[in-house]
């Protein structure tokens, strides 16, 4: 069984949200009938969705795009998945993303079409990491742990910090399946396909430390996604991401840091008393 390196705070995060979601749970009764239709158009937007990428996706098996379908094949099974999910290729307009979801009790994986070309032009590695942390987010019931919690999901910052403890967590799954993806698709989907190749990896990843400010910190705050410049994942004996601060200079010890102030301290953009 493949070890996976779950990001501990998407734990901590979770309890979190289990809890807000009982405190709020009496509270939402009364907007009962507000939430029912709420829940239901949500419903059936994910349907549309469903419909839409069944309709114009091309769907991955044995007979198409078998190269992908093997990588898929390999990792529900080191995963140990109970079932291989449906993966669809769709058209993105130049856009290099994937998605994980579920509907009805069927998990479906999304990969945008640029991005297997990529794949398919410098090599596999790319994208089997992302298939990866694709597959990571069903294997952790991210999609459906965030559905039990949905009271939560309203509170500001919170729903955001454990959407981002799960990205974590995916990003160190697909590391542990192709470690040079985990780099190489960092990195493509900071700069693009064709200058992530000369981009350097360290380099952009010792930028974490030095465009500090405010709203570095705060616009990240905001996101679901931690900033790229986090996730970078230097190919080195030990893995990067999802460590503490002090973890992270070790492995990389030359990084040059703008300021001296710890970088978990922003007390200072707080009003002087």
């Amino acid at each position: 069984m493949m070890q996976i390196n779950v990001d501990k705070k998407e734990k901590t995060y979770f309890i979190l949200l289990v809890i807000v979601s009982v405190l709020l749970l009496v509270p939402m009764l009364v907007l009962l009938p507000i939430l029912l239709p709420l829940a239901l158009v949500i419903l059936i937007g994910q349907g549309v969705l469903i419909g839409y990428v069944k309709g114009n996706g091309v769907r991955v098996s044995e007979h198409q795009f078998p190269e992908i379908y093997k990588v898929i094949v390999k990792q529900s099974e080191q995963l140990e998945l109970k079932k291989i999910p449906n993966v669809y290729i769709l058209e993105s307009g130049g856009v290099l993303n994937a998605f994980a979801t579920s509907f009805l009790g069927f998990n479906y994986v999304v990969l945008y079409s640029d991005l297997v070309t990529v794949s398919y032009e410098k090599g596999r590695d790319v994208v089997e990491f992302v298939i990866g942390h694709e597959l990571g987010h069903i294997k952790r019931n991210h999609i459906n742990k965030k559905l039990w919690t949905f009271p939560a999901q309203f509170v500001p910052f919170l729903a955001q910090a454990y959407s981002r403890a799960c990205e974590n967590t995916c990003d160190n799954i697909g590391y542990s399946l192709n470690q040079k993806g985990a780099e190489q698709g960092i990195l493509v989907l900071a700069a693009g396909p064709k200058l992530a190749k000369k981009m350097n990896a360290e380099v952009f990843y010792k930028q974490q430390y030095t465009e500090t400010g405010f709203w570095f910190w705060f616009s990240e705050k905001l996101a679901y996604h931690p900033h790229l410049s986090k996730r970078v994942m230097l190919e080195k004996d030990t893995l990067i991401i999802g460590k503490p601060l002090e973890e992270r200079h070790a492995i990389v010890p030359e990084v040059e840091v703008k300021e001296t102030i710890n970088q978990e301290d922003y007390s200072r953009y707080l009003p002087k008393s």
